[in-house]
């Protein structure tokens, strides 16, 4: 298996690439880089030819997806990390299933859909193995851009950037309302209602003054949930 790291990637992140592409024959070489003008602002790709897994961790930080679905910076940016990874690598895992997928440009819609099923359940396995995220300073390159990000939100919403700061560290990485209001799984004001009075009874989640927030297990389950 060949590395090629050329930014300074997450060693979590490196961690979990290797150990996912050690039972893979399809996978290579794994690149770690950002900002790759080849991918077109995709976060990953798998060129079978090659055998070569591509993340593009600049991507990942920009891609807010999961801050919409109420994952605060840090965790946002972990989560594409490791989602595209996971992606990427049962893409890989397709074609070594199905070696006549290669002859395809573009694989058929319900492909998609099944890694992306597959990268979400492993996202919710890391995180039910790993009581937190990692911290700005075990994110490499990528951490070293966040605190560049955070330094000029801070000029506009101190507050906010004081919050993710306070709870950096700490398994509460989602605010425990906008989860639910994004989910699958909270279809009523009723429903999430319960689900913030839980919190409140210290059953899941976390409240910390005011604020109710969601662990990143809870927060990824309740997305996944039909």
């Amino acid at each position: 298996m060949k590395i090629i790291d050329n930014k300074g990637a997450p060693p979590e992140l490196i961690r979990v690439a290797v150990h996912e592409a050690e039972v893979c024959n399809t996978v290579n070489t794994i690149i770690f880089d950002a900002f790759i003008k080849d991918l077109n602002g995709d976060k990953g790709a798998f060129a079978p030819e090659t055998g070569t897994l591509i993340i593009d961790m600049g991507a990942c930080i920009l891609d807010t997806a999961w801050m919409k679905r109420g994952f605060m910076v840090i965790a946002n940016a972990w989560f594409n990390l490791l989602m595209t990874v996971y992606h990427e690598m049962a893409h890989a895992a397709q074609l070594d299933e199905e070696p006549e997928l290669m002859s395809l440009d573009v694989l058929p819609e319900h492909y998609e859909e099944e890694a992306t099923r597959t990268a979400g359940l492993a996202v919710l396995n890391w995180a039910d193995e790993h009581e937190t995220v990692p911290t700005l300073n075990e994110l490499g390159w990528v951490g070293d851009q966040l605190k560049i990000l955070l330094n000029k939100l801070y000029t506009e919403m101190p507050e906010v950037v004081d919050e993710e700061l306070d709870l950096e560290g700490t398994n509460m990485v989602a605010y425990a309302q906008e989860g639910a209001e994004s989910s699958r799984e909270y279809n009523s004001a009723e429903e999430i209602a319960v689900l913030l009075k839980q919190i409140d009874d210290g059953v899941i989640g976390k409240k910390v003054g005011e604020k109710r927030y969601l662990t990143a297990y809870e927060a990824i389950g309740i997305q996944l949930n039909p």
